[in-house]
């Protein structure tokens, strides 16, 4: 069991004093007065059972024992100061996000590298979950959201206004002979649990009969990293946003077939709590991030 601890304040005001020689000076910089920092180190001194000045007129003389303690806590209170200053930098600097594993993988990866080089002093933490984020339980920041952007308690910019497009590579198009939206009956539909809206798609763009659209096969997925994988390996086509195949597109690993967009009721936003003042740090991280999304 830890052994009881002298008064902290008076072993703080005892250190400026001997570090002043004064308990004037000593009183200036502890924003407090000199009868106050007396009064400390007299406690300091009845917890200790001896004197630690000697106290005359003009004149404060630390004694052999004072001067013996105050070289074994003046090491301890300065690693204190300087671990606490390195506590409050590293916090100041740190940032946290939240947003769905699918973003932080396909969108906010390949960029992090572009804000890392620019702000190397930001400590950037990623929660990659595709739970919604909690405020007020987790310590997080910044948050991107899926949803239609209606919040009383959030500061909400929208980043990405969603819509849902179909994709295949160049290869399974080519041997499905895919050339109209018709012929989705000879392909096999990958189907993510976040986004079951291939029967809508379906029958808004493509003049299949219910009963033939039931007939064509399908694998399901409970991520969309999976299904977007799966496209990627000739397995069939998948229905997503251009955020989450921008990198796919670019490096020509999926296309879009045909030209259709199914407009959803929700869409990216960057949010934060309305009663939280942002960091510097992720006020800049926030610029950043909406940058990104021009």
């Amino acid at each position: 069991m830890r052994n009881a601890l002298p008064p902290l304040r008076a072993v703080i005001a005892f250190e400026a004093a001997v570090r002043h020689g004064s308990f004037k000076e000593a009183a200036e910089e502890l924003h407090i007065t000199p009868g106050a920092v007396s009064q400390q180190v007299r406690k300091l001194e009845e917890w200790l059972g001896y004197p630690l000045f000697v106290r005359e007129i003009r004149k404060l003389t630390v004694t052999e024992k004072g001067m013996s303690y105050f070289s074994l806590i003046a090491p301890a209170l300065e690693q204190i100061s300087q671990a606490s200053d390195l506590a409050r930098t590293k916090d100041h600097n740190k940032v946290r996000l939240s947003l769905t594993q699918a973003l932080a993988s396909k969108w906010l990866g390949p960029r992090l590298e572009n804000f890392v080089s620019q702000y190397p002093e930001v400590e950037l933490h990623i929660n990659a979950s595709n739970r919604p984020v909690d405020f007020q339980s987790n310590d997080i920041d910044l948050a991107i959201r899926h949803f239609d952007g209606q919040s009383q308690d959030l500061t909400s910019h929208l980043v990405f206004d969603d819509e849902v497009r179909l994709y295949c590579t160049q290869s399974y198009k080519q041997a499905k002979g895919l050339v109209s939206v018709n012929d989705l009956d000879k392909t096999t539909l990958i189907v993510t649990t976040l986004l079951p809206m291939w029967d809508r798609w379906l029958s808004e763009f493509t003049d299949l009969r219910s009963e033939e659209r039931a007939k064509i096969p399908a694998l399901h997925f409970d991520q969309t990293l999976l299904a977007i994988d799966a496209a990627k390996r000739d397995q069939g086509v998948v229905l997503s946003n251009a955020l989450l195949v921008q990198e796919e597109l670019k490096r020509g690993e999926l296309i879009e077939p045909f030209n259709y967009s199914l407009s959803v009721e929700k869409s990216y936003y960057l949010v934060y709590p309305n009663n939280r003042t942002l960091s510097p740090a992720a006020n800049l991280f926030k610029d950043w991030l909406l940058g990104q999304f021009l």
